[in-house]
This record gives C-alpha cells, sequence and structure tokens, in this order.
C-alpha cells in the first residue's frame, strides 16, 4: 500500500515548489534587467568609444532628461532608423 502525505506535507512540498518557483521568476526578472544593462552599455561604447568619458554621458544624460517630448520622440525616431540600418546593413 503507497503510503499517504498528510495535510501538512503537502502543503509543504506545495510551499517548498511555490518558492521554487518564485525563485525562478526572481532569477529570470534579474537576468532581464542585466541583459537590458549590457545592451545600454555596448551602445553606449560603440557610440562614445571605448574611452569614453562618464562626465560626458552622465551630463548628456541629465541634458536629455530637460528635453520636451517632441524633442524625445524625434530622438527616439532617428535612433529606430539607425538601428534599422544597422539590422539591414548586418543580414548583407
Amino acid at each position: 500500500m503507497g503510503s499517504k502525505k498528510t495535510l501538512e506535507q503537502r502543503m509543504a512540498l506545495a510551499q517548498d515548489r511555490l518558492s521554487k518557483l518564485k525563485k525562478e521568476a526572481s532569477e529570470k526578472e534579474r537576468k532581464a534587467r542585466e541583459h537590458k544593462k549590457f545592451t545600454v552599455g555596448g551602445e553606449v561604447t560603440r557610440v562614445f568609444g571605448l574611452d569614453y568619458d562618464l562626465a560626458l554621458v552622465v551630463g548628456f544624460l541629465e541634458h536629455f532628461n530637460k528635453l520636451s517630448d517632441e524633442q524625445k520622440q524625434a530622438l527616439k525616431n532617428n535612433g529606430e532608423r539607425l538601428l534599422k540600418s544597422r539590422l539591414e546593413n548586418a543580414s548583407k
């Protein structure tokens, strides 16, 4: 005859499974954040080069925050165009 688990044992197993699922979800979120940071860092070095001045980058970002929504949208549109062009050139 198979052993029957008590309600407490089943609850403990379910709690362990829930903890593992939460940990896995947290790890996926962390990896996604790290990937995004890595990608942005790659773009910074692509534009400014490896020997960039951090103060210049921070100053640029601060200036960006003061732009109007229209100016930000224009920059975004230009960036999207550049990224699309880069992808098209990479596939050639």
